[in-house]
C-alpha cells in the first residue's frame, strides 16, 4: 500500500478515484465516486480489466472471474463497497 492512504473505506475510494483520473481518463474529465463506469461515456472494456488489476493487486483480494459484476464495478463507490467486503 502506498504512503498517505488510509486503508478504511475513504481511503480506498480515493486510492481508486486517483488511479482512474491518472490512469484511464484524459485530463478534463471529471468523475465522482457515484458515476456510472460501465456506460461506456467513461471507461471502455480495457481500462475496466485495467481497473481489476489495479485494484486487486493493490488490496490483495484474489479477485476471481466471479467477481466481475456490474454491482461491484458500476461505480467507484460500488467498487469501495467490494474492497471493503473483501478485506473484512
Amino acid at each position: 500500500m502506498t504512503e498517505g492512504y488510509l486503508e478504511n473505506e475513504t481511503g480506498i475510494r480515493a486510492r481508486i478515484l486517483d488511479y482512474i483520473r491518472d490512469e484511464l481518463l484524459d485530463e478534463d474529465v471529471e468523475i465522482g465516486p457515484d458515476d456510472d463506469l460501465l456506460s461506456g461515456e467513461l471507461l471502455y472494456s480495457l481500462a475496466v480489466l485495467r481497473l481489476a488489476t489495479f485494484v486487486d493487486e493493490t488490496y490483495n483480494i484474489g479477485m476471481s472471474p466471479a467477481d466481475f459484476t456490474v454491482e461491484n464495478f458500476q461505480t467507484v463507490a460500488a467498487l469501495t463497497d467490494y474492497v471493503v467486503r473483501c478485506k473484512s
